[in-house]
C-alpha cells in the first residue's frame, strides 16, 4: 500500500490545521507536525548529530513543509 506523509514545520502551525481539516478523509495521507529540536552547540564545537541535511529537512526549511512518499508492502 502506498502512503503518502505531509511534515509542517512548527511555526506553521495555521498550515498544519489547514491540511489536518482538508485531508481529514484521506487514508492513504498522514500530516504530522515536526517536534525535532536542532542540537545546541556547547562551548563552540561541533553539534552531536553530523546528519547530511535531506531534502525532508530542507523543504521544512525553505517552503515550511515537506511531503513524503512512504511505499510500504
Amino acid at each position: 500500500m502506498r502512503r503518502f506523509r505531509f511534515i509542517v514545520g512548527r511555526d506553521h502551525e495555521q498550515l498544519y490545521e489547514h491540511l489536518m481539516r482538508s485531508l481529514a478523509g484521506e487514508d492513504e495521507v498522514e500530516v504530522i507536525l515536526d517536534r525535532r529540536v536542532e542540537p545546541r552547540r556547547r562551548g563552540g564545537g561541533t553539534p552531536p548529530d553530523r546528519r547530511v541535511q535531506t531534502r525532508v529537512d530542507e523543504g521544512l526549511r525553505v517552503f515550511g513543509w515537506a511531503f513524503v512518499k512512504i511505499d510500504r508492502s
